[in-house]
């Protein structure tokens, strides 16, 4: 349980320090970036071990890694969009009723416990996503044409494919302590390295500016980002909940926290119909934690 209460508590810094970009005007791009790096030498450090080029490229997840290092970069963008645009609630919420993605998998895959209520609970779950992620009609016709709704969706259906690859490699591919942080470090660096050739894209092509401020907020991402990954991985580990009960228990309590931070920290407004959706999502996971 302490390896699930850390993943909780570190899941839902990043959620507030992400936030904190807008209100320093820490372009988010930037940040990211700098985040990815920060995150794998945070994962090198902290596994103390020696890693070679022969052990990373033997690996068993060596081409694994590019593909969720990818996906890596491409979600936490999103999320940082939804979160700025949307509210950090919202943003939670796609990010973490994602869960029926990787729950669906331990079914297929793993023959993870398979009962009425849990199928009951994945479809009021995708309903719950709707419901959240909805704008009033107060939005004006200009975020009407941006197209916000993209954003919480690709964060919906990439965080679940992000949680089952992980929790695929956790089964199949480490077969280590030393391999777990070897597996985090790996996926950071090739997301940060995805993302440098966008940064400097921008920089270099669109002339944007690079600010001193994005590496500072960038490493302050990192190191939870970090451990928001070693945690869950650790969480798997110990086996003492299947997969597909240890996914809804960590992402329920994270949006029932991110919804109160985000009240209480932001002064952030919820429609009636958002409202509904986050109380549907606790619903929905209660009934898979059951």
């Amino acid at each position: 349980m302490l390896y699930l209460a850390l993943a909780v508590v570190f899941n839902l810094l990043l959620l507030v320090i992400i936030k904190y970009f807008e209100r320093f005007k820490i372009p988010a791009i930037q940040g990211i970036v700098v985040n990815y790096f920060a995150a794998g030498t945070t994962a090198l450090i902290f596994s103390g071990t020696t890693i070679t080029f022969h052990a990373v490229v033997h690996s068993d997840f060596f081409s694994f890694s590019f593909i969720l290092g990818a996906l890596f970069i491409s979600v936490f963008y999103a999320i940082s969009v939804t979160a700025l645009q949307m509210g950090m609630a919202v943003a939670s919420v796609a990010n973490k009723m994602s869960v029926v993605i990787p729950v669906s998998a331990a079914f297929v895959l793993y023959n993870d416990t398979v009962t009425p209520i849990k199928i009951i609970a994945i479809v009021l779950a995708l309903i719950s996503v709707y419901f959240a992620t909805r704008t009033s009609k107060s939005y004006t016709v200009e975020n009407k044409k941006n197209k916000n709704i993209f954003f919480p969706v690709f964060v919906f259906f990439g965080s679940g494919i992000i949680d089952a690859l992980v929790n695929y490699a956790n089964k199949r591919l480490i077969h280590s302590e030393s391999e777990n942080a070897l597996f985090s470090a790996l996926l950071f660096f090739v997301a940060g390295s995805i993302g440098l050739f966008w940064l400097l894209y921008l920089i270099l092509i669109k002339k944007q500016s690079f600010y001193f401020k994005s590496i500072l907020g960038g490493i302050l991402l990192g190191i939870p980002n970090f451990f928001s990954i070693y945690f869950v991985l650790k969480a798997l580990e110990t086996g003492f909940l299947e997969s597909s009960s240890l996914y809804p228990i960590l992402n329920v309590l994270i949006v029932i926290l991110s919804a109160t931070v985000g009240y209480t920290l932001f002064s952030e407004k919820l429609s009636k119909i958002n409202i509904a959706g986050i109380a549907l999502a606790i619903i929905a996971i209660g009934l898979i934690m059951i």
